[in-house]
């Protein structure tokens, strides 16, 4: 749910309480106060009608009742009660209140009933109820409303920043641009947020830098050291050396691939790689199957294909990187005389080899130097940079065990417009 629908979801429901609350006390207090004012005005008509009785005249008035000369009714208590009387012409019984006391009047023992007629407390408490719950009703959904829309003025500058903020990047060349508030609390947050980003775009370009240079420094003094290993190779030496010589070229190798290999995640994860084409994955696909078919004839592998014409919008240095490691992943975890099945069109692109099933948990597949099978030479790098690819361009990886097989299978979300 929304903020601003919560704030008027929570006014609502706060509001409905508060009234219902008040409309029950309120009725509470009028019945109070009306019962008093119907109990007083009834002892005031037996005060005039025994007034009326002191000076001897004759009290014949309707709803009125005396009782006389019993020395018992003396010793009667006051009573204010409500009754019902049959009313004739409307063929129905009527509610009403009565009034009884005993007073000595000229010395005479008298009984005096009065009564008053009264709506009902049923009408009454409806008519009470209509017009409560029309007027809080019109006080909850205008309040609502009225609620909502000043909400959403005042929270629009949140709400137009937080856009931007999720479509800043500390790679982009542009400086975060907040809209102006005069809430002193969004001011606050405008300054943080500029201040969060310009260190964050500091820090990026500090950390970028640092990976360019310690990759280039790294790569140089590799690439000396391999020439001159090649180049003793070259030379007579004693054969107990030529081991060691070519386990420290092979460890030379294996670093230099390692070190191009977090480069490339480190360029991924920054977004480095903005260039978009429209990228025919099927010739990319083949060429690297034709650059790859002797490697895979040596280990007799059959490879099967169903490649249909697949156009992406992607960088078209990623997805040869995303291709040629898929491949070279299922080369070399694939045993002599195994078979890999290639499937390609516009949904997916699923590679699977035979194979036996993992030594290790399926979830650390694609994590960083994630090897599982003994004596494989590779960097441990190839399906991590295959993930973060697919998070790059929005796609879905995933990988499955069925029936000796290694299913790889990467689901495009969306081919044709890319983020």
């Amino acid at each position: 749910m929304r903020l601003l629908s919560k704030i008027s979801y929570y006014y609502f429901w706060l509001s409905v309480f508060v009234l219902g609350i008040t409309g029950f006390f309120l009725f509470l207090f009028l019945r109070y106060e009306i019962l008093a004012e119907i109990e007083e005005q009834l002892e005031l008509q037996t005060d005039m009608v025994a007034e009326e009785l002191q000076a001897n005249r004759h009290v014949n008035f309707p709803l009125i009742r005396i009782s006389a000369n019993d020395e018992n009714l003396m010793h009667m208590p006051k009573v204010f009660k409500d009754t019902l009387v049959y009313d004739r012409l409307q063929n129905k019984s009527e509610g009403y209140y009565y009034f009884e006391e005993s007073k000595r009047i000229n010395g005479i023992p008298y009984r005096i009933r009065v009564m008053t007629t009264f709506i009902g407390w049923e009408n009454y408490s409806k008519t009470i109820a209509y017009i409560f719950i029309t007027i809080a009703a019109a006080l909850v959904i205008l309040g609502t409303l009225v609620n909502y829309f000043i909400s959403r003025n005042l929270w629009a500058p949140f709400l137009i920043n937080l856009r931007r903020m999720k479509g800043y990047s500390v790679s982009s060349k542009e400086a975060l641009q907040l809209t102006v508030t005069d809430v002193k609390e969004f001011q606050e947050m405008n300054i943080v947020l500029t201040d969060l980003a310009e260190r964050g775009k500091r820090e990026y370009m500090a950390l970028k830098e640092f990976t360019e240079n310690a990759s280039h420094e790294i790569q140089t003094p590799l690439s000396i050291l391999k020439a001159r290993l090649e180049s003793i190779s070259q030379l007579s030496i004693d054969s107990a050396l030529i081991a060691p010589l070519n386990d420290a070229k092979q460890a030379i190798t294996r670093l230099s691939k390692v070190n191009r290999g977090l480069l490339l995640l480190a360029k991924l994860e920054n977004n480095a790689f903005t260039d978009r084409q429209q990228v025919a994955l099927d010739e990319i696909l083949q060429h690297n199957l034709d650059l790859m078919q002797d490697l895979f004839m040596q280990k007799k592998i059959k490879v099967v294909q169903n490649i249909n014409a697949t156009l992406v919008t992607a960088s078209l240095s990623l997805v040869e990187i995303l291709i040629s490691n898929l491949l070279t992943n299922a080369l070399y975890h694939s045993s002599a005389g195994a078979k890999v099945s290639i499937v390609l069109n516009e949904a997916y692109l699923q590679i699977s080899n035979e194979g036996p099933e993992l030594t290790f948990p399926p979830d650390k597949l694609f994590t960083r130097f994630g090897k599982g099978a003994p004596g494989y030479k590779g960097t441990g790098l190839g399906l991590s940079i295959v993930k973060q690819i697919c998070i790059t361009k929005n796609w879905l990886v995933t990988y499955d065990y069925q029936t000796n097989l290694h299913v790889f299978s990467i689901y495009f979300v969306s081919n044709k417009n890319f983020s």
